[in-house]
């Protein structure tokens, strides 16, 4: 997943379709990314790799189980990162593409007429996988041995399980589950806390570094890459904005405008590059990741704390939990600088609940779609991206509520008779 760069193709992607991202690129596919017209024929999303990643854990799955020199712990520990794997990429191709083959198989005679499955039972055997792996997983994290403890936060434990079924119970209206497994990581205090920081360059209390304390799952750096992250490769600019594929991405008006004054976030997470002359042009680019060289300091986040006091903050307003609701995005809203919210919204739910969306998007922008799959699961999407105002038309494309969904890469549909394509494409 670090060698493929998942993290950088994912926030890209949908911070282009959604509100996140601006674009200077001319490459075809870039475009059509941003001005959501994308076509069957290109690929777009992460089909291809994240049924990848699924076959592979498949095959683990089948065979470990009958491995002899492998120990009882072991294969404990192995087969609970592979059920995880296979829930966390169900969950991604679903939220991109809608019903979709769930594959719990390694036979290609049965997945090469496989048929769509509905996003329902995606996520009742999503939540299998990760609830096996919460018993499963080591409650530490443990090295290359699969045994020892490591102060390395690169492979799956418990509690990243604990922490992806707080957000599928979320996503799929579950809300007294996804409290209780958000408490479960928020709890374990031993192990995580919100880092005090938010300068990523400025020690261990700062978010986006290696093992930091707010990190419940990352990805290292794969050797020999030359650099730490691909998304500081592709979105720091130390020039004009490109028109490739990398350093042509900038931060949307829509993004740069909706942050408060006095946002620690607005003035640490997002860089700004200007150029000289006499009528200079600032262009601002996230700025979460910032190293670009070869000395490892940055590790890619993929799950951290901040996302489930949000994830709590939500279930506890949908359950008419107001107090505990506002406490916990209060939370995360000081963290940033920011003062409490006020007791009219705190009092509302529609206002509470519209209050932890935008909380959202300030505080989880280009990391991992979030942006992208709040706007579709919320409802929120046409009013957001739709109509004579709407971000769609001033990127330059014309929106159709079908546009949320990726389509069917059409080689897949050419080698597998039963598979169906999203409607709009």
């Amino acid at each position: 997943m670090a060698s493929n760069a998942e993290s950088w193709y994912i926030s890209q992607n949908s911070g282009l379709l959604s509100d996140e991202l601006s674009s200077t690129s001319t490459v075809p596919t870039e475009g059509q990314l941003y001005t959501n017209d994308l076509i069957a024929t290109n690929e777009a999303g992460r089909w291809a790799s994240a049924y990848n990643y699924i076959y592979q854990a498949n095959a683990i799955i089948e065979a470990l189980p009958n491995g002899v020199s492998v120990s009882p712990a072991v294969k404990q520990q192995l087969l609970g990162e592979a059920k995880f794997l296979r829930a966390f990429w169900h969950f991604y191709l679903t939220n991109m593409y809608g019903d979709i083959p769930l594959v719990i198989s390694s036979k290609y005679t049965i997945n090469s007429k496989i048929s769509r499955t509905p996003r329902p039972q995606v996520y009742a055997q999503v939540i299998k996988d990760l609830s096996d792996a919460a018993s499963d997983l080591n409650s530490n994290y443990v090295d290359a041995s699969d045994t020892a403890i490591t102060t390395e936060r690169v492979r799956p434990t418990q509690w990243a399980a604990h922490a992806m079924l707080a957000r599928v119970y979320l996503y799929s209206g579950n809300y007294d589950s996804a409290k209780i497994q958000a408490a479960l990581v928020i709890n374990n205090t031993n192990l995580y806390r919100l880092c005090t920081n938010l300068s990523p360059t400025m020690g261990p209390q700062s978010v986006f570094l290696k093992n930091s304390q707010e990190a419940i799952w990352q990805l290292g750096v794969p050797l020999p890459s030359g650099f730490n992250t691909l998304d500081a490769q592709a979105y720091v600019l130390t020039s004009a904005p490109s028109t490739g594929t990398t350093q042509s991405m900038t931060i949307s008006p829509q993004l740069l405008n909706s942050f408060e004054a006095g946002d620690l976030r607005k003035s640490k997470w997002i860089g700004v590059y200007q150029t000289g002359g006499g009528n200079p042009v600032k262009y601002y680019f996230p700025f979460k990741y910032q190293n670009t060289t070869s000395t490892v300091t940055e590790y890619t986040m993929v799950l951290r704390l901040a996302e489930q006091y949000l994830i709590r903050a939500e279930a506890e307003a949908e359950s008419n939990d107001f107090a505990d609701a506002a406490a916990d995005l209060n939370v995360i809203r000081q963290r940033a600088g920011l003062s409490v919210v006020s007791d009219s919204i705190a009092g509302s739910k529609s206002s509470l609940l519209t209050a932890i969306l935008h909380e959202r998007q300030v505080e989880l922008f280009t990391e991992w779609g979030h942006r992208w799959f709040d706007l579709i699961r919320t409802g929120s999407i046409d009013g957001v991206m739709g109509g004579a105002t709407g971000v769609c038309h001033q990127k330059g494309g014309s929106w159709v509520s079908t546009d949320q969904l990726y389509p069917i890469p059409q080689y897949e549909r050419d080698s597998d008779p039963n598979l169906t394509q999203n409607s709009g494409y």
